[in-house]
């Protein structure tokens, strides 16, 4: 090893952090396999039950059910990042680039809300918004108007989650648009001034095509991101996944059937696993294919 370590000396700077995320990393993501093939409430005895747990997931007239709809708030939520959040990220870090005034002030106010902890903005949300006891009714009962669900209403309660997300996160997909916009070249910006180019020309022909790597980093980490959502949901839905489940996301789903007592009144881990295993290959699969395609657009 040491006589390695002489010939090959990057290998010393590189093993601590291989080691920590082999232990980290990739030894959970195997044993999240292996034990996906157990009944296991995590104490005592493992019993083997082979595939059981994923037909289970996939077939069961109870459980069935609840996945895909967990399943698809994560997708819906995937296509929120997609085509609202990330263009207006974009158009935020466009409006900076081009240094209006105030700029650095801007920068700051939309990059703030990053840093506070989710749980301080789920509180004050669910103060604003909860039917019950937020101050929003309030206002709109003193103004002389009726009371809303918001969170209580299916329709509404994942609406505010997506404005929520939006003023918190806006500001990380922003900055990363915003750095990248400010390795163009000004000699080309320049240029493209003396052949008459206007704002929009500059933003559609420059700005945009040489921010492809910043969509591509920006697009896969929200994707990653959004299907193994848990902290927002469920302080604004609880554990239960809010009205009609209208906030039931996957990782949710897995706290309630691994923790908790709703598979058969027990809890499961080896179910748990299950569920972990089978999201580890839709964000496998997802992030791989995405990435695949902005690559293409990327060199085209």
């Amino acid at each position: 090893m040491k006589n390695l370590l002489k010939t090959k000396p990057q290998i010393g700077f590189i093993l601590p952090g291989f080691l920590i995320y082999t232990i980290f990393a990739i030894i959970p993501i195997f044993s999240a396999m292996y034990y996906s093939f157990f009944e296991w409430p995590g104490i005592g005895e493992k019993t083997f039950v082979g595939l059981d747990n994923f037909i289970t997931l996939f077939t069961d007239d109870t459980v069935a059910p609840i996945f895909y709809n967990a399943l698809f708030n994560n997708l819906k939520y995937i296509l929120c990042i997609w085509f609202v959040i990330t263009p207006v990220q974009f158009i935020l870090a466009y409006i900076l680039f081009i240094k209006i005034r105030g700029a650095q002030y801007f920068k700051l106010m939309l990059f703030l809300p990053y840093v506070i902890s989710s749980t301080i903005i789920g509180f004050f949300t669910t103060l604003i918004f909860d039917p019950n006891i937020g101050s929003l009714n309030a206002v709109i009962e003193s103004m002389g108007g009726t009371r809303g669900l918001w969170l209580g209403d299916p329709n509404m309660a994942f609406k505010i989650l997506i404005l929520v997300v939006l003023w918190q996160g806006i500001g990380t997909g922003m900055m990363i648009f915003y750095s990248d916009m400010q390795g163009i070249p000004n000699s080309l910006i320049e240029a493209s001034e003396m052949d008459g180019a206007n704002e929009w020309v500059k933003l559609t022909k420059i700005i945009f095509p040489m921010s492809i790597s910043s969509f591509t980093t920006n697009m896969v980490m929200s994707t990653i991101w959004a299907l193994a959502v848990f902290d927002l949901p469920f302080l604004l839905g609880g554990v239960t996944g809010g009205a009609d489940k209208s906030l039931d996301f996957v990782n949710i789903m897995f706290y309630r059937y691994t923790f908790g007592t709703a598979l058969n009144g027990k809890s499961n881990m080896g179910f748990g696993a299950a569920i972990s295993v089978v999201m580890f290959l839709i964000i496998a699969v997802i992030t791989l294919t995405l990435t695949q395609l902005l690559k293409k657009l990327e060199k085209n």
